[in-house]
């Protein structure tokens, strides 16, 4: 059985999420999935960098700010928005964006082989780290608000923000 075909409460307890992805690696368009599953360009986010990875949300799991949970899913190349990925839940970072807190999951493809030995924050490069906190940081610079990087959060402690993960 492929992990896509598992119950989505069976994919929580072992630590996986469902991830739509609305902005490709790389990119600075914003596209959103309306109701009937088209695919909408929302805007474009300012800013120097484009995203470090596939960013999206995940299915079943609210966020702070009402919305679907955030998450960015880093993997080697871009794919396209729409695409739905089973993702390993690896870490977050808890933001500040104006007077709101939101969680941003930080995710590895469960299908990709080169992630394998990724299974919590800590194991990725203090480097890399250390560029996705300057991203979240930096892509709404453009914006009006301020947003800061609060907490890093290791898989544990992610995991408390997807229900059915028992966390």
């Amino acid at each position: 059985m492929s992990h896509r075909d598992l119950p989505r409460d069976e994919l929580h307890a072992q630590g996986m999420v469902e991830v739509v992805v609305e902005i490709p690696q790389g990119r600075h368009s914003k596209f959103e999935e309306d109701d009937d599953g088209r695919i909408w360009f929302d805007r474009r986010i300012g800013g120097p960098a484009g995203f470090p990875g596939e960013y999206g949300y995940v299915v079943g799991a609210g966020g702070e700010d009402g919305d679907a949970l955030d998450a960015l899913v880093l993997m080697p190349e871009a794919t396209f928005p729409g695409v739905h990925m089973i993702a390993r839940v690896i870490g977050a970072f808890l933001l500040s964006i104006g007077d709101r807190r939101e969680t941003k999951l930080i995710c590895v493809a469960v299908n990709d082989s080169s992630s394998d030995h990724l299974k919590d924050l800590g194991d990725l490069p203090s480097a890399q780290v250390d560029e996705l906190v300057a991203f979240f940081e930096a892509y709404r610079m453009l914006e009006p608000g301020t947003i800061e990087v609060l907490e890093r959060q290791g898989r544990d402690q992610a995991l408390t923000m997807v229900p059915g993960s028992g966390h």
